[in-house]
């Protein structure tokens, strides 16, 4: 059983490490995969696996990059003057800290584009123009530094509902820049289902998560019916996205995404691909050792 997609270096998981990660264990967890998605969260990304490699042997994978989103965050909170000199300091940092670690890494990641929230948070028609950009030279860069170290993406690739312009875009620089000599998975991947092959086609997996075990999880309950076994990874995206068992039991004492969930997400996966839960997992352990063993 392997976690593929979480956040360590964020709470209640890093202050909870010991627990959740026995838990995991417990239920037959292997390997963790945690994701850093921003300079400022790089050192506890590298500290809290550290001591959970320390106490627990070798569980914890790293991977390192920048999450599209915190363009917007960081240089768009007054104004976005200087979102271009912002962003341009940001990637070089990335790579610095990036080609001191590099030894330590097991993925690129995570990185991708993001069109939901400028959309989402109403930005205006000039503006997402410039933060496309910026977002489009960052996934650049790191598929640059995947291909040249051959190391695996770790993709975020999210948009409205209905809209197809944000995955178009991640599959049109993979495919331009990665050459073919690029893989990996699409963490959480929640669009159109007729794109599904196109992903498969440049040989990434996808990412299953809680998001199936949801009422409103339909449309990845459909996707997981269309990708081959031997490309489907599972994670959990902690502390994000808790199993719906969680979400619905309000007397529930952990309330969040942790690596221990894995189990149920799964078990609700045999049943949608109707297999056995032991045969999946096995399968899905094999998928995690290819991609990012």
């Amino acid at each position: 059983m392997h976690d593929s997609h979480i956040h360590l270096a964020r709470n209640p998981l890093r202050d909870n490490w010991k627990r959740d990660t026995q838990d995991f264990i417990n239920m037959n967890g292997k390997k963790i995969l945690t994701q850093g998605s921003d300079v400022e969260d790089f050192n506890d990304t590298f500290q809290v696996a550290h001591k959970i490699n320390q106490k627990f042997g070798d569980i914890v994978d790293i991977a390192l990059g920048i999450h599209p989103t915190i363009f917007q965050e960081n240089f768009c909170k007054d104004n976005c003057d200087n979102i271009f000199n912002g962003s341009k300091k940001l990637l070089t940092r990335f790579v610095e800290i990036f080609e001191q670690e590099k030894d330590k890494l097991s993925a690129v990641g995570e990185t991708g584009l993001d069109y939901f929230e400028m959309y989402n948070t109403k930005v205006d028609g000039e503006l997402i123009e410039t933060l496309k950009q910026v977002q489009k030279e960052s996934f650049r860069v790191h598929i640059k530094l995947a291909k040249e170290n051959n190391l695996p993406l770790s993709i975020h690739a999210r948009e409205l509902p209905d809209k197809t312009d944000c995955i178009n875009d991640v599959l049109e620089l993979v495919a331009k820049n990665g050459k073919g000599l690029v893989n990996g998975s699409f963490h959480s991947y929640t669009g159109e289902l007729s794109l599904v092959s196109d992903i498969l086609d440049l040989g990434f997996c996808i990412g299953f998560n809680a998001i199936i075990t949801y009422p409103n999880g339909e449309n990845v309950r459909e996707i997981l019916k269309k990708v081959p076994n031997d490309r489907i990874l599972f994670e959990t995206d902690g502390p994000f996205l808790a199993v719906q068992s969680i979400r619905k039991d309000k007397k529930a004492l952990i309330r969040y995404g942790r690596s221990a969930q894995i189990k149920e997400i799964i078990e609700i996966a045999a049943e949608i691909k109707n297999m056995p839960a032991q045969k999946l997992e096995d399968i899905s352990d094999e998928n995690y050792e290819r991609v990012f063993g």
